[in-house]
């Protein structure tokens, strides 16, 4: 019959702050995963956003059929006869009949342990269901629904038992391997094309062999800004430059094109200490070590909000997601983090800022036609419109294709060796939907989901990021 009735009103289990003792307890952990998954299985809104969500259905629908498939062995009922005529019956008769079948319905307690954690590992933060979810904290439902926190809790509570895995303690040390860069670069763009390396390096790191790495500068961004530094007599306004570990060492050009639309525009940039934000320690709910990559970043970064700067992004959105959400939410709401979380602006969320503000100059030399436009997961769960979008639409005659499907990247989960296969299906999707309109480009805000589109592509899709188009509509210089 069926299992234990549970009350998704009790959140007596529901902490999602890491200094409560009650997030580390595996009991709580375990009771408040099943409280989540069963609303998620009564509701499905999320079926088709990430592979948790399948993953999780899939094991409850399998449970259930056992079940049925258990009975007809058993010769307690006979075959599943799937009825159509529902409206012919005598009037109760359809009830008693799907009250026969609730026997038969899988639920949580079904699940094995592995099962479980397999949504978690599935889990790649994309946090696409957090919007959609109609159970959220943010909408004050009395569930006080957040998945993307409870996977993140789960995280945590493993990696606290067995450590960080190898490839999440390569994968989290960016700013070392910026390091190597200026150095190195060269030689390890070499390597990194040849099959043996690539196999050593599956084995011992744990990075998939037929992931094609970015390629590293070797003249980082941080290099470049040094010889280009700002000097405007009558700014507009002024800005913190946070390039990010990726700008700086596989997306220069990128930081190039940001800075030479923020001088034609008159705006005042300067380029402090920084070192990565800090979100790949939060895959596997390294607390720890976010706080200690976050910390330098946090006092740095105060000291110029609080003289009339803002700080503008120039890198994945996942980096102006965790300075605007992230150190909140792990690290405390204390002023130095709320000032810089209020003034933190992704680059095309800046310039669109400008615009409004009517600052932002339109002298456009050039056309960039029809842009197929690929949104960021993480741009679109800081909840605060398309402004990638809204960027290209100020060049006059533009047409921007909205294309809305996840890239099935988020940085180091798709490197990794046990979900690279499953991460290319998930870009095989969005590649699908970009080339079902025609286009004279295609874009994204998102520098690795743009590598990973190249890669699913196998070349013949490269978004570029619409600081390009902008450039380009400028006449400034390639």
């Amino acid at each position: 019959m069926g299992g234990i009735m549970l009350n998704h009103s009790d959140t007596s289990n529901t902490t999602y702050d890491i200094n409560n003792s009650l997030y580390w307890d595996k009991l709580s952990l375990d009771q408040e995963m099943n409280r989540i998954y069963d609303i998620c299985i009564g509701c499905r809104l999320c079926f088709n956003l990430c592979p948790s969500f399948p993953s999780l259905f899939n094991a409850i629908d399998d449970a259930g059929d056992n079940k049925r498939e258990n009975a007809e062995l058993e010769g307690r009922v006979g075959k599943e006869v799937v009825r159509d005529d529902f409206l012919d019956l005598p009037e109760g008769e359809h009830a008693v009949e799907a009250s026969i079948e609730v026997e038969f319905r899988g639920e949580v307690h079904d699940l094995s342990n592995n099962q479980k954690w397999e949504v978690v590992d599935l889990c790649y933060q994309c946090k696409l269901c957090d919007p959609i979810c109609p159970y959220t904290p943010d909408k004050e439902h009395e569930f006080k629904l957040d998945f993307p926190k409870l996977m993140t809790r789960a995280q945590a509570i493993r990696t606290k038992v067995r450590g960080v895995k190898n490839n999440d303690k390569f994968l989290t040390n960016t700013d070392f391997v910026g390091k190597m860069a200026p150095i190195f670069g060269t030689l390890i763009n070499f390597f990194n094309r040849i099959g043996i390396v690539r196999y050593l390096i599956e084995k011992i790191i744990g990075i998939h062999r037929k992931r094609i790495l970015p390629k590293f500068n070797p003249n980082t961004f941080k290099k470049w800004i040094k010889t280009h530094q700002s000097s405007l007599d009558d700014p507009i306004d002024k800005v913190v430059i946070f390039s990010t570990c990726f700008t700086n060492v596989h997306d220069v050009e990128l930081g190039k094109a940001s800075i030479e639309i923020l001088n034609h525009n008159k705006v005042e940039y300067i380029y402090p200490p920084q070192q990565c934000c800090g979100a790949p320690y939060l895959s596997p709910g390294d607390f720890n070590g976010f706080k200690k990559q976050a910390d330098p970043n946090i006092n740095e970064l105060y000291k110029w909000v609080i003289d009339g700067y803002k700080i503008v992004v120039t890198g994945p959105p996942t980096c102006s997601l965790t300075l605007k959400k992230e150190y909140p939410d792990y690290l405390g709401l204390n002023e130095k983090i709320q000032k810089i979380s209020e003034n933190t602006f992704d680059i095309s969320e800046y310039l669109v800022y400008l615009n409004k503000q009517g600052k932002l100059k339109t002298d456009f030399k050039k056309d960039i036609g029809t842009i197929n436009y690929h949104v960021s997961c993480h741009l679109k769960a800081q909840k605060m419109g398309f402004k990638g979008r809204d960027l290209l639409k100020i060049v006059p005659e533009t047409k921007v294709n909205l294309i809305n499907r996840c890239s099935g990247m988020d940085g180091g989960w798709g490197m990794k060796e046990e979900f690279f296969d499953v991460s290319i299906k998930v870009a095989e999707k969005c590649v699908n939907d970009l080339n079902q309109k025609e286009a004279n480009s295609v874009c994204s805000d998102c520098s690795l989901a743009s590598h990973q589109i190249n890669q699913a592509s196998e070349g013949e899709t490269k978004p570029i990021h619409p600081i390009f188009e902008l450039h380009k509509a400028y006449g400034l210089k390639e």
